[in-house]
């Protein structure tokens, strides 16, 4: 029987999500900008290279969903809130985001979905950290749920006052993700 481990899963979802937000902007055209466009953006309709990043949800979502299925006895608010955090990011991957290239014509239901699908992970997201906090067994102490709950609200607001730096922050968001999913699988149950 093979024995999955969570962090292991964890870990390895993140390292392609993050090699995919590195590598791919080499492979998007020229007009493409990481400071200025979001990963979902990268992922967009009909972009060269758009399947790296797309690579890179499903990735970063069926790891976030394994590990927290994996684990489900330990801290279940949690682990549930990111079951729906892993099932956002893959749902990312399969509706995208309208394409950055004005003579490309999008497909506005697809776009709409997307949009959708990142607002359940921004959510997931913001559950996660709360369950981690006020959850039974929770601690209301941990500095990286506090400041999860505060950047997946001042994030997407900057977003939208500083569309030209919008990219950096999405990714900044992410990062932050990275590590709170990462530490919850860091420690296994003895």
């Amino acid at each position: 029987m093979i024995s999955v481990r969570p962090n292991i899963i964890a870990y390895g979802s993140i390292a392609i999500i993050v090699l995919a937000i590195l590598v791919g902007p080499f492979f998007s055209p020229p007009e493409f900008s990481w400071v200025q466009h979001s990963t979902s953006e990268q992922a967009g309709q009909h972009m060269p290279g758009a399947w790296i990043m797309r690579v890179g949800f499903f990735a970063y979502g069926s790891g976030a969903m394994i590990a927290a299925l994996c684990d489900w006895r330990n801290r279940t608010w949690v682990r549930g809130a990111l079951v729906i955090f892993g099932a956002g990011l893959i749902a990312t991957g399969i509706w995208s985001n309208a394409s950055i290239l004005p003579e490309v014509v999008s497909d506005m239901d697809e776009d709409r979905l997307h949009s959708i699908a990142s607002g359940v992970v921004g959510t997931a997201f913001a559950a996660a950290c709360a369950a981690r906090l006020f959850a039974p067994r929770g601690d209301r102490r941990d500095w990286l749920s506090w400041l999860g709950l505060v950047v997946a609200v001042v994030i997407p607001l900057a977003m939208t006052e500083l569309p030209e730096f919008r990219g950096l922050l999405q990714r900044i968001m992410f990062a932050l993700s990275f590590v709170f999913v990462g530490r919850e699988f860091a420690r296994q149950p003895a």
